[in-house]
């Protein structure tokens, strides 16, 4: 019972000191649960050393209920809070010709939790197995039709948001 208490406390912490920011928010917050399983070792060890009869057992009694109920308020504490990108993007012109260039804007996209407000990685698929990346692209088609054009925003947590689109190319008069 004791270790699942601290398991809570584990994990409220490492949610008061962690910046989701920056670097791997789960990384950073399993390295705090290891700091805090490591500091509570050795106060429960003054405390059960007269109560068991090994006392390496002292700092494995408990461990996996530490860190499941870690992992569990963990995600129920962070996971609300880490919001996908979202991808916006324009096309000009709106209905291009074959041969014409089509100019593919993705700067409206944003990420409400990064580090600068926009996302990190904008992967394009023009729906003719071509593809491209950046937050602008420019490209031609071939033929006309209907494409799915698709955009897919990265943010900075590697979670990922697409946006699709039709789009006709219209036969050169």
């Amino acid at each position: 019972m004791c270790r699942v208490a601290l398991g809570i406390l584990a994990a409220i912490v490492a949610a008061l000191v962690v910046d989701l920011k920056l670097g791997d928010p789960l990384i950073n917050g399993i390295t705090i649960a290891l700091a805090v399983y490591l500091v509570t070792y050795y106060l429960l060890k003054w405390q059960f050393l007269n109560k068991v009869e090994k006392p390496t057992k002292i700092f494995t009694m408990g461990i996996g209920a530490y860190f499941l109920v870690f992992i569990m308020c963990w995600v129920l504490l962070i996971t609300p809070s880490l919001v996908p990108p979202t991808a916006i993007f324009t096309i000009t012109p709106e209905n291009p010709i074959v041969g014409e260039s089509v100019i593919f804007d993705a700067s409206a996209s944003f990420d409400t939790d990064g580090t600068d407000g926009t996302p990190v990685k904008y992967v394009w698929a023009f729906g003719d197995e071509n593809t491209g990346t950046g937050v602008s692209y420019t490209h031609s088609y071939d033929a006309a039709g209907e494409y799915v054009v698709m955009l897919t925003v990265v943010d900075d947590h590697g979670i990922s948001s697409s946006n699709t689109t039709n789009l006709t190319v219209l036969a050169p008069s």
